[in-house]
């Protein structure tokens, strides 16, 4: 597989979707459907916050900036995550529960890295 054809995989603007979409299904409807929309639980409160925090904004990135913006707000977004995923492994000793959020997290950052026109950074342009 060349670089082209694993930047066509990472499309920033699919995986913001993706992972707007698993973030939803994986953490937030099993908090609704189990608690109810009762602002006075703690974990659907939490799971409100993520609706508003993370997959608003994921899907409005997705649909409304160019891919290079897009690119550039996945990396800001997903590469901290997935970080957070890597310390509480190696604090906490690893799990095959972090599996899918590591993949998705971790794929985001990375079609952020490639279509993020990193290199224009660090050009003294």
């Amino acid at each position: 597989m060349n670089l082209d054809q694993l930047k066509k995989i990472l499309n920033p603007q699919i995986w913001l979707l993706i992972v707007a979409v698993g973030h939803t299904l994986a953490t937030i409807l099993p908090v609704l459907s189990d608690k109810g929309i009762n602002m006075e639980d703690t974990e659907v409160e939490y799971a409100v916050w993520k609706i508003v925090s993370m997959i608003i904004p994921m899907v409005f990135i997705a649909f409304t900036f160019n891919k290079e913006i897009q690119a550039k707000l996945a990396t800001a977004i997903a590469g901290p995550v997935w970080v957070m995923f890597v310390v509480m492994i190696l604090m906490e000793g690893f799990e095959t529960l972090f599996i899918p959020p590591l993949v998705l997290w971790g794929l985001l950052a990375l079609s952020g890295l490639l279509h993020g026109n990193f290199q224009n950074l660090m050009s003294k342009e």
